[in-house]
């Protein structure tokens, strides 16, 4: 039997130990990012899990929660950048669970989602606790079998469910922790619900601002209103000199998002009715105001978002009260394609507000929440390859997307560090941030397997292009 066969046979040979002595463990520890206890428990699990065998674990502190660091030698010098993270979605609507959310109870779903047989329902199990536990479950196996092909530097974060903004500080101010990594890679499970393996080359960047809009008045009685400043009117005016009529007003992002001509590729070769309604399906939405594939997916993945998620001021209390406010607030996110900086957006913004505000009497005041740019990964990148070829060998039809309309602060790694990240990897998993977060039991196997294949594909193709650029 030669040295893979028996890896491959010790992965499948464990796989419910594995579950039932690891993983459902892992998933009992309530690690929402604001439970303090939840959180040390998973550290402490994380910490003493990886103890055997990784060398020089680091704690940084963290605004909430602290990032955890830790090196793993392989049997290469070369290091990739593993990241994952720890923390979780709180539960919200206790009631809509059909099981404890951290009872990591086995048990059929109900319907549509019963075909896929037996799934461990809890909190943190899609995203992305199992992917988590499973990774460093292949890597405990690999250094046991002296088998770890290339060295891992492993990166946990606890803040991901607030935008890391500790992990974001720590890649911009201490750089030379990562210097050796070639690239990064984030462990999750990817398939669909059809069973495909989903790679997306990229994310969009975000940015998420509170506008507020002040008088120098008190609130006073509504029969004033005409002659004295409404910032409420104002604010909505103010949010229009943004964004109005399905259109971008500031210059960055007036113009369209034009399509290089591997997105027009893939777009194509993803555009059809079935895809529209999957999306339509997963998202929980039942009418969308694009119907053709194409303009569809070109206004999902690459038009620019203009989200109001609050917009307050004024009474609101029960009852009546007849005022003008003094004060009005909004919250709003902008999420991109373009290959700008999130500083640019907030600049042209806030000179939107200085302009608009010269000679109203009010002051508006723009504080910047989230900011981050967005990403890409060429498609014949070697860490792309790596996992096309794992998809391969086990037999899966991969789904390449040019991009995903989420954002994510991994961007940075990729920003600031100028090296590949992705994301990607197979299992079945659906309801991340809503009730009943699940994984499918039988396909826990196949992630297993698919991050043993993935480190070898790696790992070997790095080498010959290593091999290729000393022979040129």
């Amino acid at each position: 039997m030669d040295s893979e066969t028996n890896i491959k046979e010790k992965i499948k040979g464990t796989n419910e130990d594995f579950i039932q002595k690891e993983l459902r463990p892992f998933l009992k520890i309530p690690s929402y990012t604001l439970n303090s206890d939840g959180i040390i428990t998973a550290i402490n699990y994380i910490k003493s899990y990886i103890s055997d065998f990784s060398e020089n674990l680091e704690e940084f502190q963290g605004e909430i929660n602290p990032v955890i660091m830790a090196e793993i030698k392989g049997n290469s010098s070369s290091k990739i950048l593993i990241y994952m993270m720890y923390d979780t979605q709180p539960i919200n609507k206790r009631n809509d669970w059909i099981e404890d959310p951290f009872g990591a109870k086995i048990r059929m779903l109900p319907s549509p989602l019963n075909r896929w047989g037996k799934c461990i329902i809890a909190r943190g199990s899609y995203n992305s606790k199992s992917p988590l536990i499973s990774f460093l479950n292949i890597i405990k196996l690999l250094k046991r079998e002296n088998q770890l092909p290339i060295s891992l530097l492993l990166l946990f974060d606890g803040e991901e469910e607030m935008g890391s903004p500790t992990l974001l500080k720590l890649l911009e101010e201490n750089k030379e922790l990562f210097q050796q990594c070639k690239d990064a890679y984030y462990p999750a499970f990817k398939q669909d619900l059809d069973g495909r393996a989903v790679l997306k080359l990229g994310y969009k960047g975000i940015i998420s601002l509170k506008i507020k809009v002040q008088t120098i008045n008190l609130e006073v009685h509504s029969s004033y209103a005409n002659v004295i400043p409404n910032p409420i009117q104002y604010l909505i005016e103010f949010l229009e000199k943004i964004y109005s009529k399905n259109k971008f007003i500031i210059g960055s992002l007036a113009q369209d998002y034009k399509l290089s001509k591997e997105e027009k590729e893939l777009i194509n070769a993803l555009s059809n009715k079935k895809m529209i309604q999957k999306i339509k399906q997963k998202a929980g939405i039942q009418h969308v105001s694009i119907e053709t594939p194409e303009e569809f997916l070109y206004a999902y993945l690459f038009k620019p978002t203009f989200n109001i998620s609050t917009l307050k001021g004024g009474y609101l209390k029960e009852g009546i009260k007849n005022s003008v406010p003094n004060s009005a607030l909004s919250k709003i996110d902008i999420r991109f394609a373009h290959n700008i900086s999130p500083h640019r957006i907030y600049k042209e913004i806030d000179e939107q507000a200085k302009k608009f505000s010269k000679n109203l009497h009010i002051k508006i005041k723009i504080k910047k929440r989230l900011g981050y740019g967005p990403s890409r990964v060429k498609s014949n990148s070697i860490i792309v390859k790596s996992l096309l070829q794992t998809f391969k060998q086990l037999h899966v039809e991969p789904e390449i997307w040019p991009l995903s309309a989420a954002a994510s602060p991994l961007s940075k790694i990729q920003n600031e560090l100028g090296i590949h990240y992705i994301t990607g990897g197979l299992g079945v998993g659906g309801n991340a941030h809503a009730a009943n977060e699940f994984i499918q039991l039988k396909s826990i196997i196949y992630a297993r397997l698919a991050y043993y294949h993935f480190l070898n594909n790696y790992s070997r193709l790095l080498i010959k292009s290593s091999k290729f650029l000393n022979n040129i």
